[in-house]
């Protein structure tokens, strides 16, 4: 299989944990008993490992990645062994002759390429926003990185250095076609049914688009087919006129706003042409993948609902689901898979909630599963910890209706979508959460909830939840891991004289952007009448400005060089003639401004 890290990997003396919460690397044996341990910061992107000589640990938050001597498997010489600095990194990946770990720098929007000897930057590759996991292929020629908010992954060059990039489509080519029914059996309700368009050219712009996002893990199989598990969302369908939807998602009862998926792409052919196909999973949120060579058997581990899904024939044309099963025991405590990893005969589970490793013997039916003990003890409180539960939980009619979204599917790690959602006759983008909240009162995109406590619940509500079945305490812990969410890292590749040429024109006279976008957090908390179809419209917090496209509250503006060169105008925040007179040198040194918020 082509390379690729996670939260856990194995190699001769045992497994190396990261433990994002907990802040530490762990040596372990094959069962998660600790042995030793590193301590770096919280919220740890991955792990990669060589096999037994070396390893690399992503320290996120420390804007660095450290090398490890990993020790034997009683932890003896296991030590840090060197770092290469790298702004916010998160996602590891060694070449096949483990001269270059390649590194997806979160904040700068990067693909980063490190010599494992000199931990010299060797060069550096332009990303969209939000890069997560690489992976490698097995002949060394390509790397793959996924995305939170691109319907696409990128498929790397590798012999030249970053600086050829294809893409790979995650949006599905058959849409969703909605019309109105007036035969009187169906009571007039609109009816749907999945339709691919004529060509990849011609497809909805608006209702009835499915779009796929949130590839946090990437890998390849054998014969480097591509497989990238994901999600594929509907946000826009009819809004239905019912006085009590006004206010909740509007769609098709039997088109379910969310779905999950895997992607499987072949290599591209002599027509230079990849086929790609894909087939529903289900799971919830899928967030981990190992591949059994010897089996021909792909593991995919799912965040959202603790649950493992084997795939038989990975590398074939028909590769075929033969087991899920759910991690752990019952009563156990939850799970969160952010980790798999293959290790002779046995499945190993990194569990990010919990922080123990469950493993399970390969081939064996049905699933029994062996517990590990804590490894780590976390960083954040236990009111945290369990909001941290309900935001990513899946499958709870209590948080929205049948199940099918979970806080953390329009929010992964509390960033945003990429997405514009129908909310009743609105539609509305979704809005960047972690740094956002503490302080920006009052909330929604037209500030109708005065808290952050009745804005949990409103929300709840409009996803067609049941918010009177959630007990406050939970609402309480939900409202903790929100306000606990660390705020965007700012790109640190900016040049500083034209950020700072960019401030200036964002507090000039003329544009006065910071006559609303004002404060630590950039906002005012005002509600200002602009034109469009919602009454008033907040004034949103502006952190993390560069990583949250679109932009306004309907996402009218695409980029920030539509922000600030057409859009602007649009719903009457900025006069048309100041806008036009914003020559381009000018304009640019704005967006680099906003890019360093």
């Amino acid at each position: 299989m082509g390379q690729h890290g996670s939260s856990v990997v194995a190699d001769g003396a045992g497994l190396l944990i990261a433990e994002r919460n907990a802040g530490v690397l762990i040596r372990s044996d094959m069962t998660g008993v600790p042995k030793a341990q590193i301590k770096l910061r919280g919220g740890l992107g991955q792990v990669v490992s060589d096999g037994g000589k070396l390893a690399f640990v992503a320290d996120r938050s420390a804007d660095r990645v450290v090398r490890v001597r990993p020790g034997d498997a009683d932890g003896e010489g296991l030590a840090l062994d060197g770092e290469v600095r790298i702004r916010e990194p998160y996602g590891l990946a060694l070449t096949p002759d483990g001269s270059t770990l390649l590194v997806t720098s979160v904040a700068d929007h990067q693909l980063v390429a490190v010599d494992t000897t000199s931990l010299e930057v060797r060069w550096r590759a332009p990303l969209p926003p939000e890069p997560r996991g690489v992976a490698v292929s097995s002949d060394g020629r390509e790397a793959t990185v996924g995305f939170l908010t691109s319907g696409a992954l990128a498929i790397v060059d590798l012999s030249r250095r970053g600086a050829a990039i294809r893409w790979q489509a995650l949006n599905p080519r058959d849409q969703i076609d909605v019309s109105e029914d007036e035969d009187e059996l169906n009571d007039g309700e609109p009816t749907a049914e999945l339709r691919e368009a004529r060509s990849r050219f011609q497809v909805p712009t608006s209702t009835g688009r499915r779009y796929g996002r949130v590839a946090f893990a990437v890998g390849y199989v054998a014969g480097d087919r591509l497989v990238a598990p994901h999600q594929v969302a509907t946000p826009q369908l009819v809004h239905l006129p019912d006085e009590e939807q006004s206010d909740s998602y509007g769609g098709v009862e039997s088109i379910p706003p969310l779905v999950h998926r895997l992607a499987i792409i072949a290599p591209p052919g002599a027509d230079g042409i990849a086929l790609a196909k894909s087939a529903e999973l289900r799971l919830h949120q899928p967030r981990a993948l190992a591949y059994d060579a010897g089996r021909d058997t792909l593991y995919v581990g799912a965040y959202g609902d603790d649950r493992v899904l084997a795939v038989a024939d990975a590398s074939l044309d028909a590769p075929r689901a033969t087991w899920v099963a759910e991690v752990g025991a019952k009563g156990q405590d939850a799970c969160g898979v952010d980790g798999l990893v293959v290790a002779g005969d046995r499945l190993v589970v990194h569990c990010e909630l919990s922080r123990r490793i469950i493993t399970a013997k390969l081939g064996s039916q049905p699933v029994s599963w062996n517990i590990g003990p804590e490894t780590a003890t976390s960083l954040r409180s236990e009111n945290v910890e369990r909001g941290a539960e309900i935001f990513r939980r899946g499958l709870d009619r209590r948080l929205s209706g049948d199940g099918v979204l979970a806080c953390a599917t329009c929010h992964p790690e509390g960033r945003a979508d990429g997405l514009t959602w129908r909310l009743g006759p609105s539609v509305l983008q979704t809005p960047m959460l972690a740094g956002r909240v503490h302080g920006t009162a009052p909330f929604k995109w037209d500030g109708q909830d005065r808290d952050l406590a009745a804005s949990l619940r409103h929300t709840v509500q409009r996803l067609g939840g049941l918010p009177h079945r959630i007990d406050k305490r939970d609402f309480d812990a939900l409202q903790a891991f929100i306000e606990s969410m660390p705020a965007p890292r700012s790109r640190g590749d900016l040049d500083p004289e034209a950020v700072a040429r960019g401030e200036a024109l964002f507090t000039s006279e003329s544009l006065a952007c910071d006559a609303c976008h004002t404060g630590s957090t950039l906002s005012d908390g005002v509600q200002h009448s602009l034109a469009g179809p919602l009454a008033a419209v907040d004034t949103p917090s502006l952190i993390g400005l560069g990583h949250s496209a679109p932009y306004y509250h309907d996402g009218s503006a695409t980029d920030l060089y539509a922000l600030v060169t057409d859009k602007g105008n649009v719903h009457d925040m900025v006069d048309a003639a100041d806008l036009a007179a914003l020559p381009p040198p000018q304009a640019r040194d704005l967006i680099t401004y906003l890019e360093s918020l």
